[in-house]
């Protein structure tokens, strides 16, 4: 690990190691192509590749997909179908960084990772323009991601020493550096795609959005150039955690890549299950949960490990709720809200996420603080119960504003989407942020990798029920529809009120 004197020797920007913006900007772009495409991806899905049976069947796999999940649950119309499809894909790059974490440890160290990631997720933006490797792309993105995503971060924290006070300064600049390559994305990838398309005389929408897709991996190509480019100033030593033995690596990278498809095609195998065996299934893994922290010997352990089962399992609602944002949402707002009146593109909704994270998380740190001066600090769970309790008014905001929608697109019809988004960005920064802070500092030290998995896991499922929970929109009353996010959102807010006493029973002070 980098010390402070080695990380501070090329000199220091706004008072931090100049490798801290080589990785602010390595990200940015990342992110940037990241989000660019997750903005086009559904709507493309819906107006285009599967809109025309003859392009979807020319599409690799797609038809496989397609009858396996009809197995589990039957006939998926276009928009269904594309919801499914997302929910698959953002669960997988919510789950492929614990196995790409574990790879960089033990096998390839985070420099190499954070190349190998790189390049997979060029590769895939690039294979996006091509429509019968759409499924192959999103497999290049998942698997880049996987490996980029976690190993990109974690240097942030070997620019500074132990107890360097400007590591925490640092982690904000670098989320706000995500945040930025997140509100370009759109403007990028969709409107400058526009431009450049209207210049050549082209009106195809997907021709646009095969553009797009390549600006994209041109994002990405920047952030690696820039990350490769500022190697000495990043210092990052992985000798001490890589296995030296090339047979035991090389049996280890298998091992841990074969756990991820594994654990894929199980996740697969479980979704062709008719709803009674899905159940049974479902209990039978929760029972096995119990049983395995029932065996837990300490009972300190026993304890924390339980609460923060709750605590990942709970969160698996607000992320269902949020990643609607990429799905339903991004829908509505290409078919309600009249973006095009202002000079914008439905897509640019992807930006409004980032932009109040940007302009609201500042706020949220000093109130905190200012609560925390005042003795009135809330605990770590009722904050998470104040995310999810803002996820559930957020979407009771849109089932209100649907039951009075009379005009099929209007600027007013911005403003509701707009006001929700504000409403669950809001959750997101009490949820995310505090939850993720709370299974490192209380887990059992032995057991922090295992549970930093179960948090990734549930983000991975979470991701997916985005997708499932969302293929009815095409069907549902809207009212209804957006009801039943509002009711799991006041749900899991209660939940973690109820509990909130016996967790700080069980956790003690670090709660």
């Amino acid at each position: 690990m980098a010390t402070q004197a080695t990380a501070d020797s090329h000199g220091t920007i706004l008072g931090h190691p100049k490798g801290l913006f080589i990785l602010f900007f390595a990200e940015m772009w990342e992110r940037m192509s990241f989000y660019g495409m997750r903005a086009l991806l559904v709507m493309y899905m819906m107006k285009h590749l599967l809109a025309d049976p003859v392009k979807m069947a020319d599409v690799m796999g797609m038809n496989t997909l397609k009858q396996i999940l009809e197995v589990g649950f039957g006939p998926l119309d276009i928009q269904p179908f594309a919801s499914q499809i997302y929910g698959l894909y953002i669960g997988l790059v919510y789950l492929s960084p614990f196995f790409g974490g574990i790879l960089a440890d033990k096998v390839w160290g985070k420099r190499k990772s954070v190349y190998i990631g790189g390049i997979l997720m060029i590769i895939g933006h690039l294979m996006m323009g091509m429509e019968n490797l759409f499924l192959p792309a999103l497999f290049f993105l998942i698997m880049g991601n996987g490996a980029f995503k976690p190993n990109i971060s974690t240097q942030v924290g070997s620019l500074y020493a132990e107890g360097d006070k400007r590591r925490d300064g640092a982690f904000t600049l670098f989320y706000m550096g995500i945040n930025l390559g997140a509100f370009i994305s759109p403007f990028l990838c969709d409107n400058f795609a526009h431009y450049v398309n209207n210049l050549r005389g082209i009106t195809d929408e997907a021709a646009t959005s095969h553009l797009g897709f390549t600006f994209a991996g041109i994002g990405m190509m920047i952030g690696l150039f820039v990350y490769h480019w500022g190697q000495k100033y990043l210092h990052t030593n992985d000798s001490e955690t890589i296995i030296q033995d090339q047979k035991e690596r090389t049996a280890f990278s298998f091992k841990t890549i074969g756990s991820f498809f594994l654990t894929v095609a199980a996740f697969i195998g479980f979704l062709m299950l008719p709803a009674a065996l899905k159940f049974i299934a479902i209990a039978a893994i929760v029972a096995g949960a119990v049983y395995l922290i029932y065996r837990i010997k300490d009972q300190i352990d026993r304890t924390k490990v339980a609460a923060l089962v709750f605590i990942c399992m709970a969160t698996i609602a607000f992320w269902a709720i949020f990643e609607q944002q990429g799905n339903t949402l991004q829908i509505w707002a290409d078919e309600k809200a009249d973006f095009a009146r202002l000079g914008l593109k439905a897509s640019n909704y992807q930006s409004f996420n980032p932009l109040f994270i940007l302009m609201f998380a500042p706020l949220m740190n000093i109130f905190w603080a200012f609560r925390a001066r005042k003795g009135k600090s809330s605990s770590s769970v009722r904050k998470m119960a104040v995310g999810s309790f803002l996820a559930g008014v957020a979407f009771l905001v849109m089932a209100v504003a649907s039951n009075y929608i009379t005009v099929e697109k209007s600027l007013m019809n911005m403003f509701w989407l707009g006001l929700t988004t504000w409403i669950f960005t809001l959750g997101e920064l009490y949820l995310s942020p505090i939850g993720l802070s709370l299974v490192t500092k209380v887990a059992p030290k032995h057991m922090v990798s295992m549970m930093m998995g179960l948090w990734f896991v549930s983000s991975f499922i979470g991701g997916y029920l985005a997708g499932y929970l969302g293929s009815d929109y095409s069907t549902a009353v809207p009212f209804n529809f957006f009801m039943k996010f509002a009711i799991m959102g006041a749900g899991v807010g209660i939940l973690f009120l109820l509990a909130e006493k016996k967790m700080e029973k069980a956790i003690g002070s670090d709660i």
